[in-house]
């Protein structure tokens, strides 16, 4: 499948959203790990957010793109359904012997 520098570019950012999700996490779970494991989790979770966020953001536009890719396969099928039938409608009505009856 062909892609696009856009869509290589988001591709590429959306691994680096990934690696930020994991070093926010692991960085505030062992930054609040003296007070508890608890409370080291929950921070863990915190500082992952900025991270998913971008995940989300991300994934959005490349569902944007993988969605204009299918729109324009559809169009061009369906211009291809449409010039036949075109095609048919206008052999029917120059037909001389559609008109005898």
């Amino acid at each position: 499948m062909k892609r696009t520098l856009t869509e290589t570019v988001i591709n590429f950012l959306l691994g680096a959203a990934w690696a930020i999700v994991i070093l926010g996490a692991a960085l505030f779970f062992w930054s609040f790990m003296p007070f508890g494991l608890l409370f080291a989790a929950v921070a863990a979770v915190a500082g992952s957010l900025f991270g998913l966020f971008l995940v989300v953001i991300l994934e959005v536009a490349a569902l944007q793109f993988d969605k204009y890719r299918q729109l324009r396969k559809q169009t061009i099928l369906l211009e291809k359904i449409e010039r036949r039938l075109r095609g048919e409608e206008s052999q029917q009505t120059s037909d001389p012997s559609d008109r005898a009856e």
